[in-house]
């Protein structure tokens, strides 16, 4: 339950009943997700939300079954169980099976796992200098 009020449909003005149009006929698929809901509490930020959203996930170079999978990714890492179900729900609609998440799961783990490992031996200045080389002659 949050912490704040949600603000349901039948409550919103009309400025925040057309946001939540939008979002039901797009991601929402049919509902206003209860964070957006709550962030309804200021329709100004709820606005801005939805559109970083859009400029975020609807726009750029990158593939949107990727997009899917760095939330996917971010909201795992997050804990985020809410957000897990969804993009879960989201990347098998895209036609992800099981295996390949279970699959990018290891791949996370083994990341977050040596991630602790580098940081905790503060070996943030070990990167070899052919890798600094590349990065510098690259776009």
């Amino acid at each position: 339950m949050a912490t704040l009020k949600r603000i349901e449909e039948h409550e919103a003005t009309d400025d925040v009943r057309d946001l939540y149009d939008g979002v039901k006929a797009g991601f929402g698929a049919g509902s206003v997700p209860p964070a957006y809901q709550v962030l309804a509490n200021n329709p100004a930020s709820l606005k801005a939300m939805l559109e970083h959203r859009a400029n975020v996930m609807n726009q750029g170079e990158l593939d949107p079954v990727l997009k899917e999978w760095l939330a996917w990714a971010t909201v795992s890492l997050g804990n985020n169980v809410f957000g897990i179900k969804t993009h879960t729900a989201r990347l098998k609609k895209m036609g992800v099976t099981n295996g390949e998440i279970i699959e990018a799961l290891t791949v996370l783990g083994y990341f977050t796992g040596i991630n602790a490992v580098i940081n905790g031996l503060a070996m943030d200045d070990d990167v070899d200098p052919a890798v600094i080389e590349y990065l510098n002659e690259s776009e």
